[in-house]
């Protein structure tokens, strides 16, 4: 075997570790939305990442380590949306900026996710806080930016922020985890969205 062909030893480079990595990670998320906590073993999860047991084990020391590591990528990774334009009214810019935060918060992957945090929540109470704070601070980011991108501003930018919170976002994704319809939660959230804007900017 010449040296060009002699196979490395020793630990993997670091592209290949990542490559593992997102290889459990997704194979984790699929296991745990489609069988659950209890459902999902570390064996299955290697087994569908095409890695060895060793490999899991070396990064995550029991299922609620990967269980944790899953749910925190997920809610780290909310998908990046494109900034309000500028140039229309308040209630425009808030019109879109509730559209963008109810269509991410009707996916039903993102409600399987949240479904799945609030099952376990008694077990990883941290875990369901943080990916809570998360997704929270994340539409409080979307409207803020909304409100903040033209002159029209209000005087009390906190209070339409979490007006506009409370009124359009919470009753939705409560309404969505029940499992109401969602071509009829679609349709409920353009007529909540229309009232928050009445009531809020008057």
């Amino acid at each position: 075997m010449t040296e060009m062909t002699k196979p490395r030893g020793g630990r993997p480079r670091r592209e290949e570790a990542g490559a593992v990595d997102r290889r459990l990670l997704d194979a984790a998320f699929e296991l745990f939305l489609a069988q659950g906590f209890a459902g999902t073993s570390c064996e299955a999860v290697a087994r569908l990442a095409g890695a060895g047991k060793a490999s899991l084990y070396a990064r995550f020391a029991n299922k609620d380590q990967l269980f944790e590591a899953v749910i925190r990528r997920h809610s780290a990774t909310l998908p990046q949306l494109e900034p309000v334009p500028s140039g229309l009214p308040l209630a425009e810019r808030l019109r879109l900026a509730g559209q963008d935060m109810l269509e991410h918060a009707s996916r039903p992957e993102t409600l399987a996710m949240m479904r799945l945090v609030i099952a376990t929540a008694d077990r990883f109470p941290a875990v369901a806080a943080e990916a809570t704070r998360i997704g929270w601070e994340a539409g409080r980011l979307r409207v803020r930016q909304a409100i903040e991108a033209g002159p029209d501003q209000p005087d009390d930018v906190e209070r339409l922020l979490e007006g506009f919170i409370d009124l359009v976002f919470a009753p939705h994704q409560l309404r969505a985890l029940l499992g109401d319809d969602p071509r009829a939660l679609r349709a409920q959230a353009a007529e909540r969205i229309e009232r928050a804007i009445r009531l809020l900017l008057g």
